[in-house]
């Protein structure tokens, strides 16, 4: 069933995705600004900020005591990229109307709770609160700071950073810890201003009644602001190919090493079009039934772990695996190896079907779960018809060998970087 985007300003759409599954509803408010290495990391902060506290309850003990009073209403938020943009989302979960005790609309009273944090936040004289502002940097600096204990996100980490620099997406995400602690309350809330003024806005609504006013309420709030250079939640600038692979080899005190390889995609944007490559990179690198799998890990022995991701948006793959550090050669000829078979058409019917069924599974799986529902109308954009996870399920299923294979040769190795042992 298609969606229906209801327009609610300039740059500013809402879709209301009616659901009877479930006994919650969510409302969530999706912003995409440009990737910017010099605002990235401010940028990044402000969904926590916002969360934290606002003017109505300038502290995080008298939010949390709404929330309660909102039968345990949830909120949250998060920091990611896509394509050459930053997408920020920030959300609340609250249960349906027909089961609060009083009558009264409890789906109306946390709209408004969200639309407060959002539009009138904590702020005095052209700053956000110190207190409020060190808090979270502090917050953001330890997730900075722990993404090394995670070795295996940390190497692709730092493959990404390797691939992209200097376009800032291969920044981490949150920017680095010198970025963060340059931030100041006034940074903050010029960051907070530049979010309404020129951030790409797409609200959604999941549940099985619309809130009454909702979008009435969020015509008004923006109509006040004056919206100028919108972002394009669309735009993305892919990767481009090397004509020699670049390898990073960096060592630390690990016991298993990590090998991530990045490479470079002739597919990259959203949408249909790029399902071919989503089903190459899983016979790929996903599932059991995947030529990782079965001869790099299994039959070979040559890793502890050996799966591909890709990142269609963006334009590329990433393989990671642990491996002893005597291997790491090895492995990358039997990855390289096998994907020449993808590209050769040399996988099993049984491979592209487990594929295809592993792959419309996990659509099917969107409906169980409102915040799953938000996150793929978050990011699905189109001038003419919303994708629904049925119209991809239906184009998973219509995709050829040919087409797989297609997408497969258009993968290049782009950079390969190596986290070892470290030396005696």
């Amino acid at each position: 069933m298609s969606q229906t985007v209801v327009p609610l300003g300039k740059g500013v759409d809402g879709i209301f995705i009616e659901n009877h599954r479930f006994n919650t509803t969510l409302v969530s408010f999706h912003f995409f600004l440009p990737l910017s290495a010099e605002n990235l990391a401010a940028d990044a902060l402000l969904p926590y900020l916002l969360t934290s506290c606002s003017k109505d309850f300038p502290d995080y003990t008298a939010l949390n005591k709404k929330l309660f009073s909102l039968y345990g209403a949830e909120l949250s938020c998060q920091a990611s990229k896509r394509g050459d943009n930053l997408h920020l989302r920030i959300s609340i979960v609250v249960i349906n109307d027909k089961f609060a005790l009083d009558g009264t609309s409890i789906v109306k009273k946390a709209t408004n709770l969200l639309t407060s944090l959002i539009f009138n936040p904590s702020v005095k004289n052209g700053a956000f609160s110190d207190e409020d502002v060190k808090r979270e940097k502090r917050k953001t600096m330890e997730r900075i700071e722990g993404e090394i204990n995670d070795k295996r996100s940390f190497a692709k980490t730092r493959l990404l950073n390797e691939m992209f620099l200097p376009d800032p997406y291969g920044i981490f995400t949150y920017g680095t810890v010198e970025d963060v602690s340059r931030l100041d309350s006034k940074t903050l809330y010029s960051a907070w201003q530049r979010l309404l003024k020129s951030a790409y806005v797409r609200v959604n609504v999941v549940g099985e009644k619309f809130p009454e006013g909702l979008f009435e309420t969020l015509k008004e709030n923006f109509a006040k602001i004056e919206r100028n250079d919108i972002t394009d939640p669309e735009k993305t600038t892919p990767l481009k190919t090397r004509k020699e692979v670049k390898v990073v080899e960096e060592r630390y005190n690990v016991t298993q090493g990590k090998l991530s390889m990045g490479f470079s995609s002739e597919t990259y944007g959203q949408g249909v079009k790029t399902f071919p490559l989503l089903l190459a990179t899983d016979i790929f690198g996903g599932g059991p039934y995947s030529k990782l799998f079965t001869n790099v890990r299994e039959k070979q022995s040559l890793c502890y772990y050996c799966s591909a991701s890709s990142v269609r948006q963006k334009g590329f793959m990433v393989v990671s695996s642990g491996i002893d550090d005597k291997n790491a050669e090895r492995v990358i000829d039997a990855v390289l190896k096998e994907l020449s078979a993808v590209q050769n058409g040399d996988f099993e019917e049984f491979a592209l079907n487990a594929s295809k069924k592993a792959i419309t599974d996990s659509l099917n799986a969107y409906y169980d779960s409102s915040v799953a529902l938000d996150a793929w109308y978050g990011t699905n954009f189109s001038k003419e018809e919303i994708l629904t996870p049925e119209a991809a399920i239906e184009a998973i299923n219509n995709i050829s060998k040919e087409e797989i294979m297609n997408a497969a040769k258009g993968l290049k190795l782009h950079t390969v970087y190596k986290l070892l042992s470290q030396e005696e």
